[in-house]
Protein backbone atom coordinates (compact mmCIF):
# COMPACT_ATOMS: atom_id res chain seq x y z
CA UNK A 1 0.00 0.00 0.00
CA UNK A 2 1.43 3.38 -0.92
CA UNK A 3 2.16 5.86 1.81
CA UNK A 4 -0.93 8.07 2.27
CA UNK A 5 -0.92 8.25 6.02
CA UNK A 6 -0.75 11.78 7.39
CA UNK A 7 -1.07 11.83 11.14
CA UNK A 8 0.31 12.65 14.53
CA UNK A 9 0.19 8.99 15.52
CA UNK A 10 2.95 8.99 18.13
CA UNK A 11 0.63 8.29 21.05
CA UNK A 12 -2.33 6.46 19.53
CA UNK A 13 -2.40 3.82 22.23
CA UNK A 14 -2.56 6.52 24.91
CA UNK A 15 -5.73 8.16 23.64
CA UNK A 16 -8.36 8.85 26.25
CA UNK A 17 -11.95 8.47 25.20
CA UNK A 18 -14.61 11.12 25.63
CA UNK A 19 -18.33 10.98 25.00
CA UNK A 20 -19.53 11.85 21.52
CA UNK A 21 -20.86 15.39 21.24
CA UNK A 22 -23.48 15.59 18.51
CA UNK A 23 -23.26 19.41 18.50
CA UNK A 24 -19.52 19.24 17.78
CA UNK A 25 -18.90 20.63 14.27
CA UNK A 26 -15.94 18.28 13.84
CA UNK A 27 -18.29 15.28 13.91
CA UNK A 28 -19.97 16.61 10.77
CA UNK A 29 -16.52 17.35 9.30
CA UNK A 30 -15.52 13.73 9.93
CA UNK A 31 -18.53 12.43 8.02
CA UNK A 32 -17.78 14.74 5.12
CA UNK A 33 -14.10 13.76 5.08
CA UNK A 34 -15.00 10.07 5.27
CA UNK A 35 -17.33 10.51 2.27
CA UNK A 36 -14.43 12.09 0.38
CA UNK A 37 -12.31 9.02 1.19
CA UNK A 38 -15.10 6.63 0.12
CA UNK A 39 -15.70 8.51 -3.13
CA UNK A 40 -12.00 9.07 -3.91
CA UNK A 41 -12.12 12.87 -3.87
CA UNK A 42 -8.49 13.87 -3.16
CA UNK A 43 -8.96 17.55 -4.03
CA UNK A 44 -11.77 17.83 -1.49
CA UNK A 45 -9.64 16.08 1.15
CA UNK A 46 -6.75 18.39 0.41
CA UNK A 47 -8.98 21.46 0.77
CA UNK A 48 -9.90 20.35 4.32
CA UNK A 49 -6.26 20.13 5.44
CA UNK A 50 -4.36 22.69 7.44
CA UNK A 51 -1.89 24.90 5.59
CA UNK A 52 0.90 23.17 7.53
CA UNK A 53 -0.07 19.79 6.05
CA UNK A 54 -0.77 21.20 2.58
CA UNK A 55 2.84 22.36 2.40
CA UNK A 56 3.99 18.74 2.82
CA UNK A 57 1.72 16.86 0.39
CA UNK A 58 -0.15 17.05 -2.89
CA UNK A 59 -3.74 16.05 -3.67
CA UNK A 60 -2.39 13.20 -5.81
CA UNK A 61 -0.95 11.58 -2.67
CA UNK A 62 -4.51 11.29 -1.35
CA UNK A 63 -5.88 9.31 -4.29
CA UNK A 64 -7.17 5.73 -4.09
CA UNK A 65 -7.07 5.55 -0.29
CA UNK A 66 -10.15 3.37 0.08
CA UNK A 67 -9.49 1.15 -2.98
CA UNK A 68 -6.05 0.35 -1.55
CA UNK A 69 -7.53 -0.63 1.81
CA UNK A 70 -10.37 -2.58 0.20
CA UNK A 71 -7.86 -4.58 -1.86
CA UNK A 72 -6.66 -6.09 1.42
CA UNK A 73 -9.72 -5.89 3.69
CA UNK A 74 -12.62 -6.47 1.31
CA UNK A 75 -15.37 -4.01 0.48
CA UNK A 76 -16.35 -1.28 2.92
CA UNK A 77 -19.54 -2.11 4.83
CA UNK A 78 -20.17 0.44 7.60
CA UNK A 79 -18.60 2.59 10.29
CA UNK A 80 -19.51 3.56 13.83
CA UNK A 81 -20.38 7.01 15.13
CA UNK A 82 -17.42 9.36 15.56
CA UNK A 83 -16.04 9.71 19.08
CA UNK A 84 -13.85 12.58 20.18
CA UNK A 85 -10.58 11.87 21.94
CA UNK A 86 -7.69 14.13 22.90
CA UNK A 87 -4.09 13.57 21.81
CA UNK A 88 -1.17 15.90 22.32
CA UNK A 89 -3.44 18.96 22.54
CA UNK A 90 -5.40 18.12 19.40
CA UNK A 91 -8.89 16.82 18.88
CA UNK A 92 -8.86 13.33 17.40
CA UNK A 93 -12.00 11.68 16.12
CA UNK A 94 -12.23 7.92 15.81
CA UNK A 95 -14.60 5.48 14.16
CA UNK A 96 -14.51 1.71 13.79
CA UNK A 97 -14.72 0.89 10.07
CA UNK A 98 -16.04 -2.53 9.03
CA UNK A 99 -14.96 -4.28 5.85
CA UNK A 100 -15.87 -7.73 4.50
CA UNK A 101 -12.83 -9.38 6.06
CA UNK A 102 -12.07 -7.32 9.15
CA UNK A 103 -12.22 -3.93 10.84
CA UNK A 104 -9.91 -0.93 11.06
CA UNK A 105 -9.95 2.18 13.20
CA UNK A 106 -10.15 5.50 11.37
CA UNK A 107 -8.47 8.50 12.99
CA UNK A 108 -9.00 12.08 11.87
CA UNK A 109 -7.00 14.77 13.64
CA UNK A 110 -7.98 18.44 13.65
CA UNK A 111 -6.26 21.66 14.66
CA UNK A 112 -8.05 24.23 16.80
CA UNK A 113 -9.68 25.80 13.73
CA UNK A 114 -11.19 22.54 12.45
CA UNK A 115 -8.60 22.00 9.71
CA UNK A 116 -7.38 18.43 9.24
CA UNK A 117 -3.89 17.64 10.48
CA UNK A 118 -4.01 13.94 9.69
CA UNK A 119 -6.01 10.92 8.65
CA UNK A 120 -5.10 7.31 9.20
CA UNK A 121 -6.49 3.80 9.44
CA UNK A 122 -5.06 1.83 12.34
CA UNK A 123 -5.44 -1.44 14.22
CA UNK A 124 -8.91 -1.28 15.77
CA UNK A 125 -7.49 -2.08 19.21
CA UNK A 126 -5.85 1.36 19.18
CA UNK A 127 -9.23 3.11 19.35
CA UNK A 128 -11.41 0.69 21.30
CA UNK A 129 -12.35 1.55 24.83
CA UNK A 130 -11.05 -0.78 27.52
Amino acid sequence: MKHWILTLLAAVLCLTAAAQDTDDPNVARCETIFEYVLNDQPDSLYARMSDQVKSMITPQQLTNMMPQVEAQMGKYQTHTAWEKQEMMGHEVYVSLVSFEKSQLGMLIIFDNEGKMLGINMVDPAAIKKN
